[in-house]
């Protein structure tokens, strides 16, 4: 066994027709990411979009004014409004979570740009969490979109565009946040 394989996991022959060598890393320590570039000042438009949901009332506040408007409207078979509340929820904290990671990765300043990996269900949530925000922005003036949102939208297309492609890397779960 060659210090390469030590390192890099078992070798083996090249799959799928390519000639060569491959390398099988360990499952429990890697993961398949998208790598995405990201600016800083798009990370800080994502807090900041984060702390003006946080200052606004919540579905779970008011989950039983829900329910009672969605068991009127579906002679009480509707959706669960807790349920929907649970899910806001878990998709608002992935989004914190990866973004304290991400902010670890990207460098200080204005001018910051770094890589961060991103999984699938990580997009899903940021991109679920930034479509409630926008449609909580109703003009009642409980909910206001901050100016930063088009750092945000910029940012969503660039996740968006990278796991739509076929171009994926291994890392090491290190490097991943701990959702």
């Amino acid at each position: 066994m060659g210090i390469l394989d030590l390192m890099l996991g078992r070798s083996g022959e090249g799959q799928q027709g390519i000639e060569g060598h491959s390398y099988k890393l360990p499952e429990e320590s890697h993961e398949f990411v998208y790598p995405v570039a990201v600016r800083r000042t798009e990370l800080e438009a994502l807090a900041e979009l984060l702390a003006a949901d946080e200052a606004a009332p919540s579905l779970a506040d008011n989950a039983d004014e829900l329910q009672d408007t969605f068991d009127e409207l579906f002679d009480g078979q509707g959706p669960d409004a807790t349920d929907i509340a649970a899910r806001e929820q878990a998709a608002r904290s992935t989004v914190e979570t990866v973004l304290g990671t991400w902010r670890g990765q990207v460098p200080d300043g204005d001018d910051g740009l770094g890589v961060v990996y991103v999984q699938q269900g990580e997009f899903e949530a940021i991109r679920s969490f930034v479509k409630r925000c926008k449609q909580r922005d109703d003009g009642n003036g409980e909910f206001e979109l901050p100016e930063s949102l088009p750092a945000v939208a910029a940012l969503l297309a660039r996740l968006d565009e990278a796991t739509d492609s076929r171009y994926r890397a291994v890392v090491h779960t290190d490097l991943l946040p701990e959702t």
